[in-house]
């Protein structure tokens, strides 16, 4: 059970530790046009799809100001939502942040007091206020420490009296000190010392007798004293919950939102620059180029200077120590894009030319393309907010590539990826070519429910038509990509097969097995019906091509129509029966374990089967897929959606490692990988 939430005011850290905590799932409230978005989980990456206006970029935002690089607070009288004055508050959470603790940080909380003992993650929320309320899980360290930590401390920090002082005031000292521990440890714990404490404290001064000849030496050690008295005061009310949460706040990762229109500007008017930052108003373009000089370690008023100065070519080597400086700082921290950077100044005009590595045209930043400054521009604000290391980042993107060409989107697609190894990362589109459907666990729908404001969930099926055309484009552009450009190309029946191949796959690679060979495409045909359709346009394209199929009734007219219209080599139309070494009829499906399966199916049909197991026969040459169709179906559940119970099974395996699979079912993987790879090993040999 989780206990009372403690309120930590707004801190500043100067230095971050080396490991941050991971985000697990955030909320969003009371915040434009939001309401309540919902939980939504992240790994990751996650994607939040939607139209415009559909509430993506508020949700960026809100989450952004949870803990930016600069300190932004949220403001009550632009951003609370509209229509809800009466309940316009400061004390209104805004945004409600889950941590998971790792290994190292629940050693180190559980170092700080042994209440801390068992907790595994913090729920932080910010208000309008400003305020952090924290509550950890499952439950809160305690709110008191106990007596002997207590008595200990007094103890420790204050006793024996200092040699310091002289004889007199030591024995005065140190009878009272006695009698303030002794009534400590009678009448209870902290509360009480910090009660005596201010008392114990008053009684000092007339320790000093005024005949004594060490009398003034007493009076100036006593200032020492009473400094020692006060950091006690101050430790005993840091009670067990305020002292893991100082040792969990500055674990916080900073969040860092760019949208497509925060662009990097390479060239101004230095002295113009200064005057408008002295009146504390820059441009938004004046603060990024400032942040571009002081990550190459120009400093802007030097700057000024110099280009009012009589010495030119000093000023030309140290714009040439700088570009080099911020080029190396590039090249060793970032190895996705190398950039080449080079400063040139004529009086008050600075210029930035950027340029690709091994290119030897100097274009002005602004000169280049929308997608490159895109690129440049968030590679210096991404250095420059996580202090140089490029890591333990919430990275929030709004609308990333909209300048950018398809084929840049795929890029800028794989980019992220590389982004998301170290920190991890939350993006908004509206866009299909932006989608990654391999990933189908961490896509978020975006959208408007009347009175409710935006909510943001899980449900495709449920969404407005806007968002599902964006998934439904991606998914048809992502089997239309995949058609005629592999080299070598596989054809499954459905959707479904292919998530799970690649899903599977991937986590095979990641544990050290087999995986399918990373230059084969997998095409989803749409349907046993449209294996032989697909098939032969590949084929048609003189394309090496391979077909899997279930060995069901529908892979077997497939594979008939495949295989003796001589379309394709018997050798190249793999089923699953005979890649298991079985007569019985097999889908996909049927390489999980039944159970595992048949406990998702029931998930999925929660509502139509009134929170009942699905009942299935126990008859295993046919296979679960129809089985289950058949039970449903004496539920008066007309069709059985594979997707349905897919998406759960994919969002589960999102966060399992290869071991936790039942031994079974890795091997039943396993076999399929080795025939399809040894399919494409016939075809690189020949």
């Amino acid at each position: 059970m989780r206990q009372a939430c403690t309120t930590m005011p707004i801190l500043r850290i100067s230095h971050r530790p080396n490991t941050l905590m991971k985000l697990s799932a955030f909320r969003i409230e009371n915040y434009r046009c939001i309401i309540d978005s919902g939980w939504v989980e992240v790994d990751d990456i996650a994607v939040v799809v939607g139209k415009n206006e559909s509430g993506k970029t508020a949700l960026l935002k809100a989450l952004w100001k949870f803990n930016p690089f600069h300190e932004a607070k949220y403001d009550l009288d632009r951003e609370w939502p509209r229509g809800r004055r009466k309940e316009k508050s400061l004390d209104k959470v805004v945004a409600t942040v889950r941590f998971a603790l790792s290994a190292e940080e629940i050693a180190s909380i559980e170092s700080v007091h042994e209440s801390a003992k068992g907790i595994t993650g913090v729920e932080i929320k910010r208000n309008y206020k400003g305020d952090y309320i924290y509550t950890f899980l499952p439950k809160n360290p305690n709110q008191q420490h106990d007596l002997t930590w207590v008595v200990n401390l007094l103890e420790q920090k204050l006793e024996p009296v200092p040699e310091q002082f002289s004889d007199h005031f030591k024995n005065q000292c140190g009878a009272a000190l006695k009698s303030f521990i002794a009534d400590v440890r009678t009448n209870g714990g902290s509360e009480r010392a910090i009660a005596k404490l201010p008392e114990f404290k008053s009684q000092l001064p007339s320790f000093c007798h005024p005949q004594n000849p060490h009398h003034h030496q007493d009076h100036v050690e006593l200032n020492k004293l009473n400094a020692t008295l006060d950091s006690v005061l101050a430790e005993l009310k840091a009670t067990p919950m305020l002292r893991v949460i100082d040792a969990v706040h500055a674990r916080r990762p900073t969040f860092i939102y760019m949208d497509d229109f925060k662009i990097f500007q390479g060239a101004a008017q230095l002295d113009e620059v200064k005057q408008r930052k002295d009146r504390k108003a820059p441009s938004e373009a004046d603060e990024t180029l400032i942040t571009i000089m002081e990550m190459a370690g120009l400093d802007l008023d030097e700057e000024v200077r110099k280009g009012n100065a009589e010495d030119k070519e000093q000023r030309m080597l140290d714009l040439n120590d700088a570009s080099i400086t911020l080029t190396n700082d590039i090249a060793e921290r970032w190895s996705q894009k190398k950039y080449e950077v080079r400063f040139e100044a004529d009086g008050q005009h600075f210029i930035t030319f950027v340029k690709d590595a091994g290119v030897t045209a100097l274009v002005p930043l602004e000169e280049r393309s929308k997608g490159f400054q895109w690129f440049f521009s968030f590679d210096m604000m991404f250095m420059h907010e996580t202090e140089g290391q490029f890591e333990n980042a919430i990275i929030l993107l709004d609308e990333p590539g909209l300048h950018l060409h398809a084929a840049a989107q795929r890029d800028l697609l794989k980019r992220m990826k590389a982004y998301a190894e170290k920190n991890q990362l939350i993006y908004s589109t509206h866009m299909p070519f932006m989608i990654d459907f391999t990933r189908l666990d961490n896509i978020f729908v975006a959208e408007e429910k009347g009175k409710d404001g935006i909510k943001v969930h899980k449900d495709w099926a449920t969404a407005d038509k806007d968002a599902r055309f964006t998934l439904q484009a991606a998914l048809g552009l992502s089997w239309s990509q995949s058609l005629f450009i592999g080299q070598y190309n596989l054809v499954v029946e459905g959707v479904t097969d292919f998530w799970f191949l690649t899903t599977i796959s991937t986590m095979l690679r990641e544990a050290g097995a087999e995986g399918i060979d990373e230059q084969l495409v997998i095409t989803p045909a749409g349907g046993a019906s449209k294996v032989a359709y697909v098939g032969t346009i590949l084929h048609g394209q003189n394309l090496n091509v391979a077909v899997l199929l279930d060995s069901d009734p529908e892979g077997k007219n497939a594979y008939e129509q495949l295989v003796h219209q001589w379309i394709l080599d018997a050798k190249l139309v793999l089923r699953l029966g005979d890649v298991l070494e079985t007569k019985e009829q097999r889908t996909l499906e049927d390489l999980f374990a039944e159970d595992y399966y048949l406990k998702h199916v029931n998930a999925a049909y929660e509502k139509e089967l009134g929170g009942q197991p699905l009942q299935v026969a126990a008859e295993k040459k046919r296979s679960v897929v129809e089985r289950i169709e058949e039970a449903l179906a004496a539920k008066g559940v007309e069709k059985f959606n594979k997707g349905r119970v897919a998406k759960r099974i994919m969002t589960d395996l999102a966060k399992k490692k290869l071991a936790e699979l039942p031994k079974e079912t890795v091997e039943k993987f396993k076999k399929v990988v080795a025939a399809v790879n040894g399919v494409v090993a016939t075809w690189k040999a020949t």
